[in-house]
């Protein structure tokens, strides 16, 4: 059976016409039939039938049955009949019709094959192998850290992937243009298939359908029109497909509801100071495989949103392992924790930050970065900024992303907070600048901190704020003769920065 509003869709892009009346996508046909005059008094329509006719034989028609007819001269809108007003051969649009109908069969019968590899256990690749028979495009499996779980063809790659570990990943730059897109909001957001031309590939387009597992995407279908473009068929096929790999990718492992992590010992230990040795730890790493490079990280991450906690730990752990290739990570007190090594000071010459964020906007996750930090043993310590971050509100997020860096000194204030007053720590400066706003409708306060946030820089402040460069010097000038502000004065400086980091605290 195929949906009324594909049939449609067939005929007005096979004949550059419009169709008039009600088109329901909900409405399936089975069938298509020619109407001749003599049987207008004897038509019992079937529901599941398109009636097909010329307006001049059956204009006074007006059936329960689902009815288009063809040479609709009449300006009238019929609200219970379909009408093409242009004067079509009726046996041409019959063969398309006909034509479409034949398609959705096929697609049907195939989505019954993979059915049936299914429920055979063949696993994913003789699934997009049977699939690819219908599609006649190659059609990739991918995570939502852009792996590759399959391919059909077999290994088949183009110059969109890359390897690395025995593993293909997407490239970052096909990853930029799904994101520019919005082909990455909407697998997230939706269930249907979208269809995309790459900036890189103007004869190719892609077709994408996310899986979904509890309403939580895993992972989607990459299609490319390399053999043949895409019908109107493919897109229903490609849902159908999906919802047949979310039962298979339930079977893995991976989200099966299974205990037991290959670090979670060791990380155990080190979080709770149970190691005190570093020998010994590198022992233990040595054991399980793992190389101990120059840098260390602690990550935690965080859901929100709907329920994705619903899918088994595994799961994330392996698709994080796929952007920190050099990482550890297990589920410590309700909490995904990793421990990132590497040669490079900066974490993200070591990762794709572009997978990461994609990542994590997926799986709607939070991602929380300690500081840099050389001695294994010390993790504990950074564990502790990472579980501040997480469970502080009022941290600085960029992107999912929280990284220490940025709110270190709101970690301060919050450690200190039962000791000290810290609205006391506020330079009395600012307190009078407030004041005064108040009292005289100006804003001094806040062109000063604007100053701050652009790194003291006159031009970049002025944009900010959206006043001429020479109102921002007379502003700065009247907060000089208020409180004595001196530019070239760095410990009077700090005091202000620090004395808004409070206000903001």
């Amino acid at each position: 059976m195929a949906c009324l509003n594909n049939i449609i869709q067939k005929i007005q892009d096979t004949f550059q016409v419009h169709v008039h009346g009600p088109i329901f996508s909900s409405r399936r046909i089975e069938s298509v039939y020619y109407l001749l005059p003599s049987h207008d008094g004897q038509l019992q329509p079937d529901p599941d039938t398109l009636y097909i006719g010329t307006y001049p034989d059956h204009q006074p028609l007006n059936p329960d049955g689902c009815i288009l007819l063809l040479n609709c001269c009449s300006n009238e809108e019929n609200t219970n009949i379909l009408s093409i007003k242009e004067n079509l051969d009726s046996f041409a649009v019959l063969n398309c019709i006909q034509q479409e109908l034949y398609d959705c069969r096929k697609a049907d019968l195939k989505r019954d094959e993979v059915l049936q590899v299914l429920q055979a256990g063949y696993g994913y690749q003789s699934m997009l192998d049977t699939a690819m028979t219908f599609l006649n495009n190659p059609i990739t499996l991918c995570t939502t850290s852009f792996s590759v779980l399959a391919s059909s063809p077999k290994n088949y790659f183009d110059d969109k992937f890359d390897v690395y570990d025995e593993k293909f990943y997407l490239k970052s730059n096909f990853i930029q243009s799904m994101k520019e897109k919005q082909v990455l909001q909407h697998l997230f957001t939706s269930s249907s298939p979208i269809i995309v031309e790459p900036d890189d590939a103007h004869e190719i387009s892609y077709l994408f359908c996310s899986i979904h597992i509890r309403r939580a995407a895993v992972g989607y279908l990459c299609i490319s029109s390399l053999n043949r473009p895409f019908q109107s068929a493919d897109s229903s096929f490609a849902m159908n497909l999906s919802k047949l790999i979310s039962l298979e990718m339930q079977k893995d492992e991976c989200y099966a509801e299974k205990t037991g992590l290959k670090y979670e010992c060791f990380l155990t230990d080190l979080i709770e100071q149970n190691l005190d040795s570093k020998i010994i730890a590198a022992r233990h790493l040595s054991q399980l495989g793992k190389t101990l490079y120059q840098y260390f990280w602690v990550l935690g991450f965080t859901f929100h949103g709907f329920s994705n906690t619903q899918l088994n730990p595994n799961y994330y752990i392996d698709q994080l392992s796929g952007i920190f290739k050099h990482s550890m990570a297990f589920f410590y007190k309700g909490t995904l924790i990793l421990l990132h090594t590497s040669n490079c000071k900066d974490l993200y010459q070591s990762i794709d930050k572009q997978k990461l964020s994609h990542f994590l906007q997926l799986n709607q996750i939070h991602a929380a970065i300690s500081f840099r930090f050389e001695q294994l043993l010390d993790t504990p310590r950074y564990y502790n900024q990472v579980m501040f971050l997480l469970r502080n509100q009022n941290c600085i997020r960029k992107e999912h992303i929280l990284t220490y860096e940025d709110n270190y000194l709101n970690h301060l204030l919050a450690a200190s907070q039962n000791q000290i007053n810290t609205e006391t720590l506020i330079h009395p400066d600012l307190l009078f600048l407030q004041n005064y706003d108040q009292e005289n409708n100006t804003e001094y306060i806040k062109t000063l901190k604007a100053y701050f946030l652009n790194n003291r820089n006159a031009l970049n402040t002025s944009n900010y704020l959206h006043i001429h460069k020479s109102t921002f010097f007379y502003r700065i000038g009247k907060i000089a003769d208020l409180i004595s502000f001196d530019p070239s004065n760095a410990e009077l400086l700090f005091s202000y920065e620090f004395s808004f980091r409070i206000l903001e605290f």
